[in-house]
């Protein structure tokens, strides 16, 4: 007899998206776990999916969730690191299902946490850490006092990056409303400017004393790129993650060789490009994440949980622009 589980797929795009259904269960393949999935992190890449905007990589029925955390059910051949009833954390693939009930993860995707961790804040941690610290450390070459702006800081990636670079000693410059310039310099933040204000680019220049800054990590695209580029310190460069305002405007011309004699750069990073391309270097990263967590020094902040039959409430706190960190969903 073929075991069943509930999950809440998306049937149609929309705001209307959302049904639950009952499937199989999945079985644990050599090399992963079956967990018992008992929160899930709620992220951009749902909300794409969602809106259709991912048609071709993301056929309906569609069960999102990339990220998430519970407790191990079965333990897959070749895995010796992990037993059943052990609580743990996981960075699943594209089609993880993180809105069900139960989700097999490779074993390298998968980092204890203990009991003082809960399924609410290890769910917020794997996405937004991981993004942050591989940016950070990978790409940065940064050193202790090296300056780092970083927009939307408080989201969840942006919350990320202001710890991490907090606890690595780097100067983090948030870029974000005023309304959270508490929240953000209460998480790690050096200063705190509004982006809205036309003022902001001397603030920030005035602030390195007019050398400008190491590293810029930016999710919102637009003309937010070619901003960037002006407060860039020679050698620089802007790591661009995210498309809140659209794709960046300009032409690699318009972009670069106006800033030629400070060799600087743009990059691009989606973390699944680091997940299929370097699986050892992202589960080593993962394992330092849960690490930190454990030991304290990194704080995932929930800003809300909603059970998984609020699903589409989640989504619009989301997509409103007021989250402080992270949108969580309880599975049951």
């Amino acid at each position: 007899m073929v075991s069943m589980m509930k999950v809440t797929a998306i049937m149609r795009y929309g705001d209307d998206a959302f049904e639950e259904r009952r499937v199989p269960r999945p079985v644990a393949a050599e090399g992963q776990l079956l967990i018992r999935n008992c929160a899930t992190g709620v992220n951009n890449i749902d909300l794409m999916i969602r809106r259709g905007e991912l048609a071709q990589a993301a056929q309906l029925p569609f069960v999102p969730g990339v990220e998430g955390a519970g407790v191990v059910e079965t333990v897959g051949a070749g895995v010796s690191q992990f037993e059943a009833g052990q609580r743990v954390m996981w960075f699943g693939p594209f089609a993880a299902g993180g809105y069900g009930q139960f989700v097999c993860i490779d074993a390298r995707y998968v980092a204890p946490i203990g009991e003082e961790i809960t399924f609410f804040a290890a769910a917020a941690t794997p996405v937004a850490y991981v993004t942050a610290h591989h940016m950070l450390f990978d790409y940065g070459r940064l050193k202790a006092g090296s300056w780092v702006l970083v927009r939307s800081a408080a989201g969840g990636v942006g919350v990320a990056a202001l710890q991490l670079a907090r606890n690595a000693g780097f100067r983090a410059i948030a870029l974000t409303d005023k309304t959270k310039h508490d929240f953000v310099l209460a998480n790690g933040a050096f200063a705190a400017f509004d982006y809205k204000e036309s003022s902001m680019f001397d603030q920030v220049m005035q602030l390195t004393k007019g050398r400008g800054v190491e590293v810029c990590l930016n999710a919102v695209a637009g003309s937010t790129i070619a901003e960037d580029l002006m407060l860039l310190s020679p050698m620089g460069q802007v790591i661009s993650f995210g498309h809140l305002a659209g794709p960046p405007t300009g032409s690699a011309a318009d972009l670069l060789m106006t800033h030629f004699t400070k060799s600087i750069g743009i990059r691009v990073s989606d973390i699944y490009t680091y997940y299929t391309a370097d699986p050892v270097g992202l589960s080593a990263t993962l394992s330092k994440i849960a690490t930190d967590l454990r030991a304290g020094r990194i704080v995932p902040q929930v800003f809300d949980v909603q059970p998984v039959a609020a699903v589409a409430k989640a989504h619009t706190y989301l997509e409103a622009g007021t989250v402080r960190g992270k949108i969580v969903i309880s599975i049951d």
